[in-house]
């Protein structure tokens, strides 16, 4: 087919697919706890922001408003999933099970770091844990895989370095060892977490999670959650730009 017809089709296509309903990405934030999680991160950045205020490290930076984070992360959901899409990720959450894990995981999002290191520990050296470990560690590598996760150093950590003082000197060697450690520090912190929020679980209900970890409507939903976090935190990581100090930023492989 030549070029020029394959981008009309193309064209076509993506008309006629029509983009989710602001109602559809209502109900999904609901039912995710996705929106709980937005004011979570509205109030970590306001406070960051406060942060640098008090430092006198504002002048040069115009102030994010962070009501923007809300609104541009339902304007990419809705962007970038079609309405039939989204109707198949509603779907997916009327899964009693699904819904169990979700609450779960936004319960153990408010435990304190240690309280998680400890149970790990506890698990870990338990012999008879290793089936569990293995099979809540496929569960989460399948739910939050690599490439979703590289959406976020991308579009807010490689942004972010290149702008900062000194970023244009950077080697993409430098950039890529970067990439490849925040990608291993999200995958190790998000198996902890899961580890810790199904804790709960019987090994039968655990197995049945996988299941649906493994459906392609769960990697679309990932990958559209992180695109839109991403999206939604570029322009304050950029704002951050002239303030951050690389070389007090280095990253280390030690947990």
């Amino acid at each position: 087919m030549p070029p020029m017809k394959k981008i009309l089709l193309s064209t076509l296509l993506s008309t006629l697919l029509m983009a989710a309903t602001a109602e559809q990405v209502e109900q999904y934030l609901s039912i995710s706890n996705s929106d709980e999680q937005l004011v979570e991160l509205e109030t970590q950045f306001s406070q960051m922001q406060e942060n640098f205020n008090s430092l006198g490290q504002a002048q040069d930076t115009q102030q994010y408003n962070m009501q923007m984070l809300s609104i541009r992360f339902k304007e990419y959901l809705q962007k970038h999933l079609s309405e039939d899409e989204m109707e198949e990720i509603l779907k997916a959450y009327r899964n009693v099970l699904l819904l169990q894990y979700v609450s779960a995981v936004s319960e153990s999002q408010s435990v304190e770091p240690e309280e998680i290191e400890k149970y790990i520990r506890e698990l870990e050296s338990d012999p008879e844990m290793h089936e569990r470990i293995t099979l809540v560690n496929k569960i989460s590598d399948e739910m939050y895989d690599p490439q979703s996760m590289a959406v976020m150093f991308d579009n807010l950590m490689k942004p972010l370095l290149e702008n900062a003082p000194g970023g244009d000197k950077l080697d993409k060697k430098v950039l890529d060892e970067r990439r490849k450690i925040y990608i291993e520090r999200m995958q190790e912190e998000t198996r902890k977490e899961t580890l810790y929020a199904t804790r709960d679980f019987t090994l039968e209900e655990l197995e049945k999670l996988e299941e649906i970890a493994k459906l392609p409507v769960i990697k679309q939903e990932t990958r559209a959650v992180f695109g839109a976090t991403a999206y939604a935190l570029e322009e304050f990581f950029l704002s951050l730009a002239k303030r951050y100090d690389i070389q007090k930023h280095q990253p280390s492989k030690q947990p």
